[in-house]
């Protein structure tokens, strides 16, 4: 899924917000953005056509509220399948372990331990 950056800073206004937001509140949330409601209506649409929003609520009082279909964790899961499409899941951590860990070609001592112990605690 490839969405724009205008479409992800409303799912980052979602995430950080960790509810569902109404049109006017996400409008609020992009202060200093050149956008109208009629523009943010678009892009909601292409959203929601994409599959990475959702409508949760429906009323007459607040109208729709926009939720997230994807925490962040899943989203970047999701774009480093993307990016890697021939990839297996083990291959893509592999890979995005080695751009953590490598410095200067030679793998860090203390990104070496980290990875270890963050493993260890998951195995647990």
């Amino acid at each position: 899924m490839r969405i724009s950056p205008n479409e992800y800073r409303i799912m980052e206004l979602l995430w950080n917000e960790g509810r569902p937001l109404t049109r006017a509140e996400l409008l609020r949330g992009t202060e200093g953005r050149d956008w109208n409601p009629a523009s943010i209506h678009l892009i909601l649409n292409s959203m929601i056509s994409k599959g990475v929003i959702r409508v949760s609520d429906e009323t007459k009082k607040y109208g729709r509220t926009y939720e997230t279909s994807y925490t962040r964790e899943e989203y970047a899961k999701e774009a480093l399948r993307n990016l890697f499409p021939d990839s297996s899941d083990k291959e893509i951590f592999v890979k995005v372990m080695d751009a953590f860990v490598l410095k200067n070609g030679k793998p860090s001592k203390r990104a070496l331990n980290d990875v270890q112990k963050y493993l260890e605690e998951k195995s647990k």
